[in-house]
């Protein structure tokens, strides 16, 4: 009898080690490690303000708008992570397309998911440009933070009044943030590293221009007949143009101008902005066609030079490599 009850309670403690074995398991798979805290904005319907959230586990479940947060969740190899993309509408970055393939999409086309789809999605983890975090999206930040979802807002694309100017670098500090929060921070690590190597080099390339041989250069990102939509000297655009060995002439006012402060700067080379609603190709044969415009230096001269809408905005690793591509068609042309 008493041998029978040995059996029976050395099968016990083997069926318990087993099944501790397994929540052990689990749970490093589910990512249980040391708390982190990190420190992220409140994207647009907040006034600039930075909050505090603490990451007690690796997210396992993240929902990723626009393509520059795919590129990065990707370059830092955490794409398995990923349950959901929305908001990618635009060519992909190249080295990835097979990955975008892999991904579920919530939303097709410009347009932002309902409150009631990301909850239905139980994402842990929501990773976005800032005006997701808008009133006529998803609303406030505090609003997923009370419901128990993390959310992490670019750099680049929260107001400027919380930021200042735009920079290639922050695309560097948010893939620093990211490696952190996911706890790749040591596998990330050269990666990051090469990718600040390169802008460095840019940095240095451009100094060494002397200043009356940079070109003069000027975004367009919309053409309306006699009116052309611009961006800002705060925009990344900027940021870009001189870590390429240009000087930016956008200036504090973005938006619709006329055509005509475009005769007046007359700039030297013309950057386009190529989107997924308007086609680079009829801005650039609207350009040329048109009475007044064709006659500046940079349409004259052909010194149009096109940036994929999300190279400039909000920015990842397609935004150095395209940096490096227009230092090169400066090096080229000038």
């Amino acid at each position: 009898m008493i041998k029978q009850f040995l059996v029976i309670f050395i099968f016990i403690l083997s069926i318990l080690n087993i099944g501790c074995a397994y929540q052990e398991k689990h749970r490093a798979k589910a990512g249980k490690v040391a708390s982190i805290t990190v420190e992220n904005f409140d994207g647009y319907a907040g006034d600039g303000r930075t909050l505090k959230q603490v990451f007690t586990d690796v997210p396992q479940r993240v929902l990723a708008v626009s393509e520059p947060v795919v590129d990065d969740l990707i370059f830092l190899g955490v794409q398995d992570k990923i349950i959901g993309i929305s908001a990618c509408y635009s060519k992909n970055f190249a080295p990835h397309e097979t990955e975008y393939a892999k991904f579920a999409r919530l939303t097709y086309g410009s347009g932002y998911p309902s409150k009631e789809a990301v909850l239905g999605l139980q994402p842990d983890l929501i990773v976005s440009w800032g005006s997701l975090f808008g009133e006529s999206a998803l609303g406030s930040v505090e609003y997923w933070h009370n419901k128990g979802i993390h959310t992490y807002v670019m750099t680049n694309t929260v107001p400027t009044r919380a930021t200042g100017r735009r920079k290639v670098e922050y695309i560097v500090s948010d893939l620093q943030q990211l490696a952190k929060i996911f706890r790749v921070e040591e596998k990330a690590q050269k990666k990051i590293a090469y990718l600040q190597s390169r802008i460095a080099k840019l940095r240095m390339h451009s100094k060494s221009i002397a200043e009356a041989k940079k070109p003069k250069v000027i975004t367009l990102q919309y053409l309306y007949g006699n009116e052309y939509f611009g961006r800002t000297a705060n925009d990344l655009t900027a940021d870009m143009i001189e870590l390429a060995g240009g000087i930016s002439l956008d200036d504090n006012v973005g938006g619709r101008k006329s055509v005509e402060y475009l005769v007046e700067l007359d700039p030297d080379m013309i950057i386009v902005i190529d989107t997924a609603t308007t086609p680079v190709a009829g801005k650039i044969k609207a350009l040329h066609e048109h009475k007044v415009l064709k006659k500046i230096k940079a349409v004259r001269n052909n010194k149009i030079f096109v940036v994929q809408h999300r190279a400039f905005y909000c920015g990842s690793e397609r935004t150095v490599e395209a940096v490096e591509n227009m230092h090169k068609y400066i090096e080229d042309n000038f």
